[in-house]
């Protein structure tokens, strides 16, 4: 087992002791269609977390130049605050809960959660040992342009806002979805920019040439 395998297993075992605590309270205060939601929720999110497990590899060569500028930070709070409202909202306070939508609200926002976990599968497969969740560059660096890349540059990212889209359906909750919308969206064009910046600084005409033919995150769209 590689580092990055050990430190994602390390993650996975806290949150399982973490989503576990949290079931059992559900089990004796919330109806039983909200606690199967937020089981149902809690098993998919862990096995397709503990599944990256296997699929991160330990680069070949070292990191020469990364440039973050606390991106990475900002998707992961839009992220938990979207969750966090989301899951209050579901079990606790219901501001934004419409209940004449579910379940099929909710049976939508598990199909879009699942699919965003195979771009994202797909993702880690295509870049392989060229992943780093900060905006990093390694020594003898290749630019991917095939697999989930072919079509469009940041399908990972793709996943990530499927995923985030996901919260406020499955918990159904529109006030998640407004927070989703007002934070993710521009965390993720932050992010996008200077990742592209960053690349074009490094592999100049080459990466020019494949934003032409590419789309930044939705086929045919942008």
């Amino acid at each position: 087992m590689n580092s990055r395998q050990r430190s994602v297993l390390i993650r996975m075992i806290i949150s399982f002791a973490v989503f576990a605590y949290i079931g059992y309270l559900a089990w004796q205060q919330l109806p039983v269609f909200d606690f199967k939601v937020i089981i149902a929720f809690f098993t998919i999110y862990l096995l397709c977390a503990i599944s990256e497990v296997f699929i991160y590899k330990d680069p070949d060569t070292y990191v020469i130049e990364d440039e973050d500028r606390k991106s990475y930070l900002y998707l992961q709070l839009s992220f938990l605050v979207a969750l966090f409202y989301a899951a209050i909202d579901f079990v606790e306070y219901h501001y934004t809960r419409v209940y004449s939508l579910e379940p099929a609200i909710i049976v939508t926002g598990f199909f879009i959660f699942l699919f965003s976990w195979v771009i994202r599968w797909w993702g880690f497969r295509s870049i392989d040992k060229y992943f780093n969740p900060r905006v990093a560059i390694y020594e003898e660096h290749q630019l991917i342009t095939w697999g989930a890349y072919k079509n469009i540059r940041h399908p990972l990212y793709l996943g990530a806002f499927l995923s985030s889209l996901s919260l406020p359906l499955i918990f159904n909750s529109w006030g998640a979805l407004l927070i989703t919308l007002c934070t993710t969206i521009p965390a993720l064009v932050y992010r996008i920019n200077i990742e592209e910046e960053f690349m074009l600084r490094h592999f100049g005409d080459e990466y020019a040439r494949y934003m032409e033919r590419s789309r930044k995150m939705i086929p045919g769209i942008w």
